[in-house]
């Protein structure tokens, strides 16, 4: 082999790498570097419907941990699953579970909220602000980044 062959096709494998290193995803953050992940998201508003001060014992919330695992609490019952966040942009739940307490005299609309779950296909953030969003992307729930744990 001659040897600007092997420096042309080295010159091409280190181009190819270093436009791959570009691509690669950053941790996905809001304008207030506020990360994703291992953050206290507290629900905001779900399905339209602003959510009523219930009190940090009972608030519905969320955390997305770096392991993939989504873990939190509706307003009744706590729930978990994973999560997946592909391109930057693109959030999905999957094998979601949760408790199955009947609650009684609570103001948060559950259903609503493990839809939004269900059907979330992308991610927007903004300050301190996750908005969930479905495959047209039209805005399914708002959480409002409250600690980082």
């Amino acid at each position: 082999m001659d040897k600007s062959w092997m420096t042309w096709r080295l010159t091409v494998v280190v181009s190819c790498l270093l436009g791959l290193a570009g691509c690669m995803s950053q941790p996905l953050m809001g304008s207030g570097n506020v990360p994703l992940t291992n953050t206290y998201w507290k629900l905001q508003e779900v399905a339209g419907a602003p959510m009523p001060d219930a009190g940090a014992a009972s608030e519905a919330h969320l955390i997305l941990r770096d392991d993939g695992v989504v873990n939190g609490f509706s307003g009744c019952n706590a729930f978990r699953g994973e999560y997946e966040v592909i391109n930057n942009r693109n959030l999905v739940f999957s094998r979601m579970a949760s408790t199955r307490r009947a609650c009684h005299n609570i103001d948060i609309p559950e259903p609503a909220f493990f839809r939004a779950l269900e059907n979330t296909a992308g991610v927007q953030m903004e300050d301190r602000h996750l908005r969930l969003l479905d495959t047209d992307g039209q805005e399914l729930a708002e959480f409002e980044a409250i600690t980082q744990p």
